[in-house]
């Protein structure tokens, strides 16, 4: 149970009181006076503070309650106040008091105020503590937003690059060298379908690309993604198709030399593979269309001769 800080000047009444509650199964500390009180709230937090009103000698509890409200905003003062003092009583939840009980009071009624109090506390808590993972995870959203805009710039980029080119690697080139480095691969490679090329960019190597270095086809049938290496590769990977609609436009692998956190459902690397994959479909249509139309002009050529 969360402690309740007991405020009087009155030893005996404040000793009474502290066993009777702490019998009942409340923790109760003890403090003679406001100056006790602030001693030990500059020490730990309280989230309940029961207190008299009148203490002579020194602060009263409406000087507590004003000290409590600066220095710990979240804590719950209640008051004990005696008949001819209501109006004190009335004065303290105006300065922001919880609530108050009048002496004489039987111990169920005061603990029914404390249950209250303690009650309203910890939902305090709980209210703050969900504000604090709002804000955090608002924070850590507005971060991400941040990243894919830079993904997003960085891709429009190698779009505008990859307009009106008639050769997929140049267009791949450039894509893999940004997911080795953006995904901590190891190796980067785009297989074309038919074309037996395959384009690399490795760290070992440091940026340079490789050029096209034998011929490693394509999984039959292969619609998802699935953990892939070979002999003499890259121990673990991902195979990746790139598709466009329903059609098979290539595969992209990612090769790790070592144990890696990579899936390819991040929502990043869907992002820069839907962006491959409309490039390389581009780039592919470009070229038939323009091999269709010499094809074209060369048979009406033909046409001509005598």
């Amino acid at each position: 149970m969360d402690p309740i800080l007991l405020v009087d000047d009155e030893a005996d009444l404040r000793a009474s009181l502290k066993e009777a509650l702490t019998e009942d199964g409340y923790v109760v500390e003890e403090a003679d006076g406001a100056a006790s009180a602030l001693a030990q709230l500059g020490r730990r937090h309280f989230p309940v503070i029961l207190t008299d009103l009148n203490m002579p000698g020194g602060p009263s509890g409406l000087d507590l309650i004003a000290a409590v409200k600066a220095r710990d905003p979240k804590a719950l003062c209640v008051v004990l106040t005696g008949y001819a003092s209501l109006s004190t009583a009335i004065e303290a939840l105006k300065r922001g008091a919880y609530d108050f009980v009048q002496k004489p009071f039987k111990l169920d009624e005061l603990e029914a105020v404390l249950d209250r109090a303690l009650d309203h506390a910890r939902l305090l808590r709980q209210v703050e503590d969900y504000q604090r993972d709002l804000e955090d995870r608002v924070a850590a959203r507005v971060e991400e937003l941040r990243a894919f805009q830079g993904e997003v710039i960085a891709l429009n980029g190698l779009l505008r690059k990859a307009l009106g080119c008639l050769d997929e690697s140049a267009v791949a080139l450039p894509f893999l060298d940004h997911l080795r480095s953006r995904f901590g691969a190891d190796g980067a490679v785009v297989l074309l379908p038919g074309s037996g090329r395959i384009w690399e960019v490795a760290a070992r190597f440091g940026d340079r690309p490789w050029a096209a270095f034998g011929t490693l086809p394509l999984p039959e049938e292969f619609t998802e993604a699935r953990d892939w290496g070979w002999a003499g590769g890259y121990p673990d990977g991902f195979l990746v198709p790139l598709r466009h609609e329903e059609e098979l436009v290539g595969g992209l692998f990612l090769g790790f030399e070592g144990r890696t956190a990579f899936q390819p459902e991040d929502p990043a690397f869907e992002l820069w593979k839907a962006q491959l994959e409309a490039a390389l479909y581009a780039v592919r249509s470009a070229r038939v269309h323009a091999e269709q139309e010499v094809a074209r002009a060369l048979s009406g050529g033909a046409n001509l001769e005598p």
